[in-house]
């Protein structure tokens, strides 16, 4: 047995932990775990989730991840069904360029302008030949004679008036209201079948993927075919995350605390996430696992 195994077993036995709290308490099968100790790779699942585990298990032993993982392939060598390794994707800042809308700007500019010019049109404007004549007008006092002013003449007196018969109102009956029938049931029945009915909408979901190609999944079967696994991720908080398999980027995006990925089919994979501690695995035989507990970003590669 190399230092691996053994390194493994002494940091567990200074801690006084057993291999069932270890289960417990970062959720990888125990059986694993031994296998780890004893350096039984054969009993370990594919190599992309054999890493994930050494670097969860050497987290929680309070080891350096890296230093293990270098030991573990040391130990378990390269053997011929093991899938290229690939390298890690940095993650790619785009600088942000700021360029004005002159579009909007001139506009703003036009409308302010046509504003400014009807208000002082309105309220500044000199005024008009017209107006200037009103205003010289002015009111005067013409003297008139006696001679011209208007006197009435008496208001002769006018015949009375002699009474004349009251005609009598001659009683008519009031209108009577015409009543529509009332509407019958087959009247109803043509008023409901006249009316537009709303169709229903179907919707197609995609199918599942169980050809072991890489891509996108909704399900997938606990055993893939060629050699390929799948993955999910979920987050147990609000992280952002990128997903490569097999060299080709197939998720990027943000999660909130709780939400999951669609399975990601492939052989080798590349994970860069925002927070580590909070990035769920989950493999397509049920198996969760987290890859370490940085706090901050890291990329890991499966």
């Amino acid at each position: 047995m190399s230092v691996f195994g053994d390194t493994l077993r002494q940091a567990r036995a200074q801690k006084g932990i057993t291999l069932r709290q270890a289960e417990q308490e970062i959720r990888i099968n125990r059986h694993y775990l031994a296998a780890l100790e004893d350096e039984t790779f054969e009993n370990l699942p594919a190599l992309p989730y054999q890493r994930g585990i050494v670097r969860t298990y050497a987290a929680y032993l309070g080891l350096d991840q890296t230093r293990l993982v270098e030991l573990f392939d040391e130990a378990r060598g390269t053997r011929p069904d093991d899938p290229p390794r690939i390298e890690m994707i940095e993650p790619v800042e785009m600088p942000s360029h700021w360029a004005p809308n002159f579009a909007v700007i001139a506009f703003t500019l036009i409308a302010g302008a046509i504003i400014f010019a009807w208000l002082y049109s309105a309220y500044f404007k000199a005024p008009t030949v017209s107006d200037s004549t009103m205003l010289d007008l002015q009111p005067t006092v013409t003297r008139v004679s006696e001679d011209q002013i208007f006197v009435p003449s008496p208001t002769p007196d006018l015949p009375t008036p002699t009474a004349t018969a009251v005609p009598t109102e001659i009683p008519v009956d009031p209108p009577t209201e015409t009543v529509p029938p009332p509407a019958t049931e087959d009247a109803a029945a043509g008023a409901i079948s006249n009316s537009p009915q709303i169709q229903a909408i179907s919707v197609e979901t995609p199918a599942d993927s169980s050809t072991g190609e890489s891509g996108i999944a909704r399900s997938v079967p606990s055993e893939l075919p060629n050699g390929a696994v799948a993955i999910r991720i979920t987050a147990q908080a609000d992280i952002y995350v990128q997903i490569a398999a097999d060299g080709v980027q197939y998720f990027q995006g943000n999660l909130v605390q709780g939400e999951s990925t669609d399975w990601i089919v492939g052989h080798t994979f590349s994970v860069y996430t925002t927070s580590g501690a909070n990035t769920l695995f989950t493999n397509n035989q049920g198996t969760q696992f987290v890859m370490g507990t940085e706090q901050g970003e890291v990329v890991y590669t499966l």
